[in-house]
């Protein structure tokens, strides 16, 4: 079931799949019409995320809202090895890496 660790897997896929788009969290809350402290705080699972929050987020990032709430994403791990060989710093690495143990943890 779901608890509130399950906001902290929502944050994490979040932040992640803006990773992924090469998107800022500026320029991703703008998208979503929220603020960026806001976002920050979804992505670190500080705070509840509204369905139509998560339908945006599913529509922007042209996956289902399965994937962001419970899912995994497909070739996930493949993904993230063309991020690290691509254009991202070792820093950014680094965090995607740790996403993904921790989305895998749970």
């Amino acid at each position: 079931m779901y608890d509130e660790k399950s906001l902290q897997g929502i944050g994490n896929k979040i932040k992640l799949l803006r990773t992924l788009h090469k998107i800022s969290q500026q320029e991703l809350s703008q998208r979503l019409g929220v603020s960026q402290t806001h976002l920050c705080n979804i992505e670190n699972g500080r705070v509840a995320v509204n369905l139509r929050l998560l339908m945006r987020a599913a529509n922007l990032f042209k996956c289902k809202l399965d994937d962001i709430i419970s899912g995994t994403f497909p070739n996930e791990e493949e993904r993230a090895a063309e991020a690290a060989a691509g254009s991202y710093s070792s820093e950014e690495v680094r965090l995607l890496l740790k996403m993904l143990q921790v989305s895998k943890s749970k």
